[in-house]
């Protein structure tokens, strides 16, 4: 049995850092290893237009990123409300407050959250190829502290800040639990991290469904997937598989930018055990 909680349970990430992956463990374990990577039921999302629409007829093209924040609490408490417990949203936003605006991950709907991390060596070459940035802009873009993605029909601007940032931002937070998963660690032993995070989340484990649950998502899997049935979530324009596993950035990535991603990121990858 899961205990009832009554508040909100972040599933946060910065892009392309194992999120999607952690999502289909959890829904092939919630359907005894059933999974459809395009019917992920176990967590909402906080980026679609539709969400800030629920409490502003304006359409976002009308909105600038002020204005989507200062409507950004009454639409996730419009969310909440209509939600069944427990509540489990994915997230991209960093854990932060920009000036003069409202926080961008609620405390006080908030109860506790699970944040994936990954090396930002691993993260460039996928996060350029997802948003159809050349690897100079994926750069650039991880050390902008301004940085947001979304910004169209379908999505409300998102705050990434800078990938330390954004990592600081959730691995620090002390007003309520938060639970780290290492992609990394996720490759070596996905049933550890799956049974630690059910753990954290006070749900009963069953090492069957997790045996199940791991077989379902695995990577081959969910590629295999992908290439059958497509991805909804993939962005129209990018290239290769969304599931692509871990990347060998020693050999895939030029030394010039795995200097810039270590000079840009060195102090937290340091404390997460990267460099």
């Amino acid at each position: 049995m899961e205990a009832e909680r009554h508040g909100t349970t972040w599933l946060a990430s910065y892009p392309k850092s194992g999120n999607t992956w952690l999502r289909c463990l959890l829904e092939a374990y919630r359907r005894n290893g059933a999974l459809d990577i395009n019917d992920l039921r176990i967590t909402t999302s906080d980026g679609g237009a539709t969400i800030l629409q629920g409490v502003s007829p304006m359409p976002l093209s009308a909105l600038d990123f002020r204005y989507e924040m200062l409507l950004r609490p009454a639409a996730l408490f419009n969310l909440f409300c209509r939600m069944s417990q427990p509540i489990l949203v994915k997230t991209h936003f960093a854990n932060i407050q920009p000036d003069g605006l409202p926080h961008c991950i609620p405390k006080e709907f908030t109860e506790n959250a699970v944040y994936v991390v990954r090396d930002p060596r691993s993260i460039i070459s996928s996060f350029a190829r997802f948003y159809q940035f050349p690897i100079d802009k994926a750069a650039d873009a991880m050390s902008s502290k301004d940085f947001t993605i979304g910004g169209n029909e379908a999505f409300c601007r998102i705050l990434l800040s800078t990938w330390s940032n954004h990592v600081a931002s959730w691995a620090s937070e002390t007003a309520y639990p938060v639970h780290v998963v290492k992609y990394e660690d996720m490759l070596i032993d996905p049933a550890k991290e799956l049974t630690e995070v059910l753990q954290f989340l006070k749900t009963d484990v069953d090492e069957r469904l997790v045996k199940k649950a791991v077989a379902a998502a695995d990577i081959k899997n969910l590629k295999k997937s992908e290439s059958d049935s497509g991805f909804r979530e993939k962005a129209n324009k990018s290239s290769g598989s969304f599931f692509n596993g871990d990347s060998d950035w020693k050999h895939d990535l030029a030394p010039k930018w795995i200097k810039r991603i270590e000079d840009d990121h060195g102090t937290v990858m340091q404390t997460l055990g990267y460099v």
